[in-house]
């Protein structure tokens, strides 16, 4: 059997088409027609708000924060706000006046924003330490502080080539407090699993 993928996130071909259809002819009879542009079957809207109204039911999620810079935006929303936090990020752009979705994780990073570009936005988001209200970030040399909104920090830089960010420290009761590493952050949740088996 064929994989997609490496172990462990292997996904054999034959679940990709009902049995009996081989997965390529099964893939075409199913691919919607290829008329017009492809800009005609994404959704466009008049405003940002209503582009990010549209990303998700409000009714199952929340709008954590929305950052504009000129014909692109990015938007954190927590899709599970009942319980812990699940964070996704969706990019938007605005094209001859009108707005749409463009690309979304489930994880920071960066961004490009346009094709004929090198430079894009990078996102840094995440749950905050219980009592805190600002975080502090930097991406190479540029430090930026933005406000804690219900336990998640949400930070971008724009216009700005592929690098990673490190959020280095968080105001915790009015002091600020530096930012675990990302090992010590692996070693906790390493010592949380650990503790769930019995170990």
């Amino acid at each position: 059997m064929r994989c997609l993928a490496g172990w462990p996130f292997c996904l054999r071909l034959r679940l990709l088409a009902p049995t009996g259809i081989a997965p390529a002819a099964y893939a075409r009879s199913v691919r919607p027609p290829q008329e017009g542009s492809v800009g005609s079957v994404i959704p466009e809207f008049a405003t940002l708000d209503e582009a990010v109204r549209a990303s998700f039911s409000l009714d199952s999620c929340r709008i954590v924060a929305i950052h504009e810079h000129g014909d692109a935006a990015v938007a954190l929303f927590d899709t599970r706000p009942s319980a812990e936090p699940y964070l996704y990020e969706v990019h938007y752009q605005r094209e001859n006046g009108r707005w749409s979705e463009g690309s979304s994780s489930n994880g920071a990073g960066w961004q490009r924003l346009k094709p004929d570009s090198d430079l894009g936005v990078v996102t840094a988001w995440g749950e905050a330490p219980a009592g805190a209200d600002q975080i502090r970030a930097e991406l190479e040399g540029h430090v930026l502080e933005e406000a804690v909104v219900s336990g998640v920090y949400f930070v971008v830089w724009w216009d700005v080539l592929a690098a990673d960010p490190q959020v280095s420290a968080f105001r915790v009761n009015g002091e600020w407090v530096r930012a675990p590493t990302m090992g010590e952050l692996f070693q906790a949740q390493r010592a949380t699993w650990l503790r769930s088996r019995g170990f």
